[in-house]
């Protein structure tokens, strides 16, 4: 009997073990994940979200809309700007009342930045008319002052007040999606392309870069502010599956947390803060109604809900990307 007994307890704690160890992260890389079950609910929010939607990048059909979380009201707020087309990517300014965003500019047949009052009186300005530059990823500073973009593979910012526009030259490299840290002294970016990209930091003072995190074999990409402390960025899962999975990264350079949420059920990119537990990300996950869909996530709990729990017409059969919130008390 005792010879039985220690057998059972040994094969419980081997047990034990080994459940422990598939839930550690550094382990189950390259394993396929079921994705988060729902629970709970949804939060109730107050403030307005914007995004995009397209049948595919290529096809240049992007339409731009808004959803208020008070009213319910989801409208298209791009359909009568006849001197853009494709717009995509906007971004609120602090106060709310403005967003900048990408499209292709009738008259230049170019990427340009544009700002737009959301009261929608007069239609966006074009702040890059020249047409000379590829003009991409725009984003208000915490002022609301100035602008960050991507401009002809390189950083530039726009001082809204003076209308001037400086670019850092770092070295020969391509970067892009530039986000402000939360003192508006830095930016976090994705430099390279591909599974040669990595997450740097670069120091507005200085014109300095700090390679932050280069994950082998995978793609580093589109870094977003969380708090003082951290930020969000995508990345592969693993060399052998390069799905795109949401991380934690810290300014520090303290190692990224995979957030819990993210499954190996399809892609989970593109993140966006709505307060310290909830971010608004796309995927492709499965129940998804098209390649990508909007969801909003915990990120400490990994509950997880499809944005039709608010509002059934926001994700459609075409690829719901570029999510941004505006949120108030």
């Amino acid at each position: 009997m005792k010879k039985h007994y220690w057998l059972i307890v040994l094969t419980a704690c081997f047990s034990v073990f080994f459940i422990l160890s598939c839930n550690n992260d550094d382990n189950n890389r390259g394993t396929t994940e079921e994705p988060p079950v729902l629970a709970g609910h949804a939060p109730v929010l107050k403030g307005k979200l914007i995004y995009h939607n397209y049948s595919s990048y290529e096809s240049e059909d992007s339409r731009m809309y808004m959803y208020d979380f008070g009213t319910n009201e989801l409208k298209c707020i791009s359909d009568n700007w006849q001197n853009i087309r494709h717009p995509m990517n906007a971004h609120f300014s602090p106060d709310g009342k403005k967003i900048t965003f990408m499209g292709i500019g009738r008259e230049t047949n170019s990427w340009d930045i544009y700002l737009y009052d959301i009261s929608g009186a007069n239609p966006p300005v074009n702040l890059t008319p020249s047409g000379s530059t590829r003009d991409e990823d725009p984003k208000f500073s915490p002022d609301g002052k100035r602008i960050i973009f991507k401009q002809s593979g390189k950083i530039a910012e726009m001082n809204l007040e003076a209308g001037k526009t400086t670019k850092i030259n770092l070295d020969n490299s391509e970067y892009s999606m530039p986000y402000y840290n939360a003192e508006g002294t830095k930016i976090v970016c994705s430099k390279g392309g591909g599974r040669s990209s990595s997450i740097v930091v670069i120091d507005m003072a200085s014109g300095t870069a700090k390679t932050l995190y280069d994950t082998p074999g995978v793609q580093d990409y589109y870094p977003v502010t969380a708090d003082v402390i951290s930020f969000y960025y995508t990345t592969g899962y693993s060399e052998t599956n390069r799905i795109d999975q949401i991380y934690r990264g810290y300014w520090s350079g303290l190692k990224s947390k995979r957030l819990p949420f993210n499954g190996t059920d399809g892609d989970y990119s593109d993140a966006y803060p709505v307060n310290s537990d909830w971010i608004i990300i796309c995927s492709t996950r499965t129940g998804s109604l098209g390649g990508y869909d909007l969801y909003i996530a915990n990120v400490v709990s990994g509950e997880i809900f499809p944005m039709t729990d608010y509002n059934k017409d926001i994700n459609t059969s075409k690829n719901e990307l570029g999510p941004c919130v505006y949120i108030y008390e």
